[in-house]
């Protein structure tokens, strides 16, 4: 094969070790093969290795807090980590796709599933759309005044405190975008520029041209400067502007504005996730009703959209049996009512959670960020039941 990295197995069973060599030697990779039963030693030689090599993992006999402790480690020197287990139940899968895991091969393991994700980690063309386990998670509603940018730059924050990994938040309302503001950023750089010069940059220059916020793995890409730049932005640029983001981030959180228009529907088509949010009033479920219903027209994937309520409160008049009836979804998400804490965040430019990490939105925003990575990752467990 060609490009062939280093590649540190790590399994306390000799046997299991010795086969995956085999399998490996197999295969033409055999001057680039360690083994290490102490995971401790694997981790120190990993340090030394370039950040293409390929990390085995077998998670068998390991606790918890040991994986997980090992892998945030493995994680800092390289995003190319298979795990391995002879459980391979769901829980199993999906522990191991929210530590970090590239891939998981279930124990005894077929050489051949074996080289076809080795395959697939050193094919240096590999990180496409198709490949990519990166999502957009577009916030949308076609009407204004919904509260889309506030679930986005908080769901987008509590993602990346949630998942350690890289999330981008991406403010695609080209012409009255806020996101920046919300966030008391004043970036150097925005999406216009972003499209027209950095889409073919190696990952650290593109990064360069994002607003990292504070000391997380956020990164804010912000709307066009003037309102004029946005009318020049197209349909297949955002697609490349997605194509590029996709090979860096591994959530890309888009605001986006209530228009329909062929933009939009370029942002929509292109979305893994369409997070619909709605408000308890009638106005606004009639404007969900038809939005619903173009999406459907799209044959958009059952799964792809969900539906949220914004501004909840328990004793509304409309219940939510009411809305799930009229809409014919299930409501996937609320998000309480509580003015207050809000408009302190929006007016201060910062998050619910650093306003008041204990109030009722921002415990929300955080059980909200943890269930959209478990059920992502979810999805992604079904294509190991097969």
């Amino acid at each position: 094969m060609q490009n062939n990295p280093s590649i540190l197995v790590l399994d306390k069973n000799k046997n299991s070790r010795e086969v995956i060599k085999g399998y490996l030697e197999d295969s033409g990779f055999a001057a680039n093969i360690e083994l290490f039963e102490d995971y401790s030693a694997g981790y120190e030689k990993l340090k030394t290795l370039d950040n293409n090599s390929i990390v085995i993992m077998d998670i068998t006999s390991e606790h918890d807090d040991i994986i997980k402790d090992t892998t945030e480690k493995i994680r800092l020197y390289t995003s190319k980590l298979i795990i391995c287990s002879s459980d391979y139940s769901t829980n199993t899968i999906v522990k191991a796709l929210r530590i970090g895991a590239k891939e998981f091969l279930p124990k005894p393991i077929i050489k051949e599933d074996l080289l076809r994700i080795l395959s697939r980690l050193t094919n240096i063309e590999e990180k496409d759309d198709e490949n990519s386990q990166a999502k957009i998670i577009t916030i949308y509603s076609n009407k204004g005044g919904i509260g889309k940018t506030t679930i986005a730059v908080n769901l987008a924050l509590e993602l990346a405190k949630v998942t350690k990994v890289k999330v981008a938040l991406v403010d695609l309302n080209l012409q009255l975008g806020d996101v920046s503001t919300f966030l008391n950023l004043t970036p150097a750089f925005d999406v216009n520029y972003v499209i027209r010069n950095m889409l073919d940059k190696d990952e650290s220059v593109f990064l360069k041209t994002f607003e990292k916020y504070k000391d997380t793995s956020l990164y804010v890409l912000a709307d066009p400067s003037y309102i004029e730049q946005s009318e020049s932005i197209s349909p297949q640029q955002i697609t490349e502007l997605f194509k590029a983001l996709k090979k860096v981030f591994s959530y890309i959180v888009v605001d986006m504005s209530a228009n329909i228009d062929a933009n939009s529907l370029k942002i929509l088509d292109c979305s893994d996730w369409i997070i619909f949010t709605t408000i308890v009033n009638i106005p606004a479920i009639r404007n969900a009703q038809r939005c619903l219903t173009l999406f459907r027209s799209r044959r958009y994937p059952k799964n792809k959209v969900k539906v949220i309520v914004n501004r909840f409160m328990d004793n509304d008049e409309i219940k939510i049996e009411d809305i799930e009836n009229t809409l014919g979804e299930n409501i996937y998400w609320k998000v309480p009512n509580n003015y207050f804490t809000i408009m302190e965040a929006v007016n201060k430019g910062m998050s619910v959670a650093e306003i008041n990490a204990a109030s009722n939105v921002a415990n929300n925003f955080r059980d909200f960020a943890s269930k959209v990575s478990d059920d992502i990752i979810e999805q992604e467990v079904i294509k190991y039941r097969i």
